[in-house]
């Protein structure tokens, strides 16, 4: 009993971190000049992947916008405002950008043509105060990379 509990709690980590929908986990291609579309953000509530219902309307229209505008390639980056240990702010960055893939692969955006990243902590190890929980670094960027 004990082994299959184990066998399973390490099937569910292996599948946790693996990228789901085919997207890549890696660095973003490069841009593909100023035409593209502006950036969109993706707010999270504080230590949490899930995305908010408010937040499925834009990710919905970025898809709409990679299709009207022949997108090859999305960049997704997750990021984490400062509070917490910076392992488990690694690991929610990349939840939420795969949440973020896993929305837009729903709304029909191939999921071979996005990356995602991690960039938790945004501005490294400065100190900013009351600004360490900005609600504004708690959010995944959409970019069009090509």
């Amino acid at each position: 009993m004990n082994k299959t509990i184990g066998l399973l709690a390490a099937t569910g980590l292996l599948l946790l971190a693996t990228p789901s929908f085919a997207q890549t986990v890696g660095t973003c291609p490069r841009g593909g000049g100023g035409n593209q579309p502006q950036p969109v953000r993706v707010l999270f509530d504080l230590g949490s992947s899930q995305i908010r219902a408010a937040e499925k309307a834009a990710i919905a229209q970025a898809v709409k916008t990679a299709k009207d505008r022949q997108v090859s390639a999305i960049c997704l980056i997750g990021h984490t405002d400062k509070l917490g240990d910076k392992a488990y702010n690694e690991r929610l960055a990349r939840a939420r950008a795969q949440a973020v893939a896993a929305q837009m692969v729903h709304d029909g955006y191939p999921g071979k043509n996005i990356t995602i990243v991690a960039d938790p902590e945004a501005f490294g190890n400065m100190s900013l105060g009351k600004e360490n929980a900005s609600e504004i670094d708690r959010k995944v960027t959409i970019f069009y990379a090509r």
